[in-house]
């Protein structure tokens, strides 16, 4: 019998009284029936059995630390917004995931953000290639498909590989390919709420960032002045035996400086190209 069909009979009794036998005697109790099922019992299985599998082992397995700051995000929201029709000319959806994939390729001067370490902790991989993952709340569970070669794409690239992807997941067609070989992780958990989180890495990674909510808050600009500004908290969480506090630190200033001033992270040649689409 069904959850749903045991709720039937309980509704139908719902007029009757109930009688519970204690183990000091009997005692009568009027009341009404009028309750749902307490619980049920759902089978683990599919992406979120192999997602709970993974979640334990990286916790079990590496020594987590979390590092979190605030960006001033006012900048790149209103160049974000400048782009927006440009790229929808293109029927490319711009969001702020792009920009947050290419300035982490500044990882090519932090590399150990980049590597990953063998099960026993006797070897370190370096990886040229920056394969950025972004967790994705599908339908059938938590999935990550990774952008292949950030360091190599344009705004533009990164802009429609990331709607592929994320259409992909969501739909549940992600292909394998696009799942595996990831070297970092992005999670907007933001974009559903919170501010500040311990994410946990998808391992063999050796870092990931979590991406708060925006909100506008007071802060002081250069005068000493109060303006409203648009701030996003992110946290970090790094693999402790290969990743120190400092070098987690100083690579998150350089990635917060190009999202403060995003006409960093552009080079010459994509500003050309993006003057001409306008």
């Amino acid at each position: 019998m069904s959850a749903f069909e045991q709720g039937s009979n309980i509704e139908q009794g719902s007029n009757k009284q109930v009688s519970t036998t204690q183990a000091s005697g009997v005692e009568s109790i009027n009341a009404e029936s009028n309750f749902a099922v307490s619980s049920y019992v759902e089978k683990i299985k599919g992406i979120k059995a192999v997602m709970a599998k993974a979640m334990v082992d990286s916790v079990s397995t590496i020594p987590h630390f979390t590092y979190c700051e605030e960006i001033d995000m006012t900048e790149l929201i209103k160049l974000r917004l400048e782009l927006k029709e440009v790229y929808a000319k293109q029927d490319i959806k711009l969001t702020m995931m792009p920009f947050f994939m290419k300035a982490i390729s500044a990882l090519k001067e932090f590399p150990v953000i980049n590597s990953q370490v063998n099960d026993d902790c006797t070897e370190l991989r370096y990886f040229n290639d920056h394969n950025i993952g972004m967790a994705v709340d599908s339908k059938i569970g938590l999935l990550v498909p990774n952008v292949k070669q950030v360091q190599t794409k344009s705004i533009l690239d990164l802009a429609a590989d990331i709607t592929r992807l994320t259409n992909d997941a969501r739909s549940g067609r992600v292909q394998s390919a696009d799942l595996k070989g990831g070297t970092i992780t992005i999670s907007n958990i933001g974009a559903i709420g919170g501010t500040v989180a311990t994410p946990i890495i998808n391992k063999p990674e050796s870092a990931i960032v979590a991406l708060g909510k925006l909100q506008t808050l007071p802060r002081f600009n250069d005068k000493g002045e109060v303006e409203a500004r648009s701030i996003m908290q992110i946290s970090w969480s790094g693999d402790h035996r290969v990743i120190d506090g400092g070098s987690i630190a100083r690579f998150c200033n350089l990635w917060k400086s190009f999202l403060e001033k995003p006409s960093n992270i552009f080079g010459a040649h994509e500003l050309v190209r993006i003057s001409s689409l306008k």
